[in-house]
């Protein structure tokens, strides 16, 4: 199995980024904190006691725990050998100068660190709707249309302040006009923001939807679902240009996390399960592994 496929065949998560190096890694920082059921945690060892702060010798599994408004919680483990380390930040200079260079491998890659964030940023903001904007005339210049959705953005600030925040991102029509997919959080006057779209890009030149929350069969417009659909617009490559941006949002705080180390023998499933017991009363609603060069595990709530 691929390290970036489930075993249904669909995208997850990227390959993190890791080095062939010695044993001591050199930065084992960690965010100060993560929510739990008995309040904050600084270390995982307080959750449970098989996971240290530091990492110990031979090969071992690294933990990473996200946490996110509501209870919800993400557990990301990478397994390696003793000459593995991780690499913080960086990376390799980019060889490909055009989309047709780069190989299904490396653009696959780069979508799906973009719904990861995407993932990350909707949950923090816990989004509620969409929102969709769409010319009337065929605009196909992306880049004018990004800074059409900028001047919009600074409206909508302007008009409801700090409740304003949104994640985007674009959609060719098959007339070849560009629009937007926005997740939102909370109610907007159609009307309001009707105006303030054409007042960017002019009287009667395009239009609005608002989504509002639904309930069809049990399934409602929560982040996760938003999330998810609004990925697979990121995945059509005939939706983004090369080295163009893939989305757009405000400055959503990314979700609090704490790392830590775990000797090998105990069984990674039941590792995870036990910090996701200690931090919240949700059960685990996805897992699943992948065999790459190195193997990677996840567990949501």
């Amino acid at each position: 199995m691929n390290y970036n496929e489930t075993k249904n065949g669909e995208a997850r998560s990227a390959k993190p980024r890791l080095v062939k190096g010695t044993l001591k890694h050199e930065d084992d920082k960690k965010s100060s904190s993560v929510e739990g059921l008995e309040g904050y945690i600084s270390s995982l060892n307080d959750v449970y006691s098989l996971v240290e702060d530091t990492r110990p010798s031979g090969s071992a599994l690294y933990l990473n725990v996200k946490t996110f408004p509501n209870r919800e919680v993400e557990i990301v483990g990478l397994k390696l050998s003793s000459d593995d380390a991780l690499r913080n930040g960086g990376g390799a200079v980019r060889k490909n100068r055009t989309k047709t260079e780069m190989t299904p491998e490396t653009l696959k890659k780069s979508q799906l660190r973009a719904k990861k964030i995407i993932r990350h940023k909707l949950m923090m903001m816990q989004a509620d709707r969409m929102l969709t904007l769409t010319y009337r005339e065929n605009q196909t210049d992306i880049k004018q249309a990004w800074k059409d959705l900028k001047a919009f953005s600074r409206l909508m600030k302007w008009r409801y302040k700090e409740a304003w925040q949104y994640v985007c991102v674009p959609e060719y029509q098959k007339r070849g006009a560009v629009h937007f997919h926005l997740a939102i959080k909370g109610y907007y006057h159609a009307n309001t923001v009707r105006r303030l779209w054409q007042k960017v890009i002019g009287q009667n030149n395009g239009n609005i939807d608002i989504t509002s929350p639904r309930v069809i069969d049990k399934k409602s417009w929560n982040p996760k679902r938003i999330a998810n659909y609004l990925a697979k617009y990121v995945t059509k490559s005939e939706s983004v240009d090369f080295n163009q941006k893939r989305y757009s949002s405000t400055n959503i705080e990314l979700p609090p996390s704490v790392s830590g180390w775990m000797a090998l023998g105990i069984p990674v499933f039941w590792a995870m399960h036990k910090l996701l017991s200690g931090l919240t009363t949700k059960n685990y609603q996805d897992y699943w592994e992948a065999d790459g060069y190195f193997p990677i595990y996840m567990m949501t709530t």
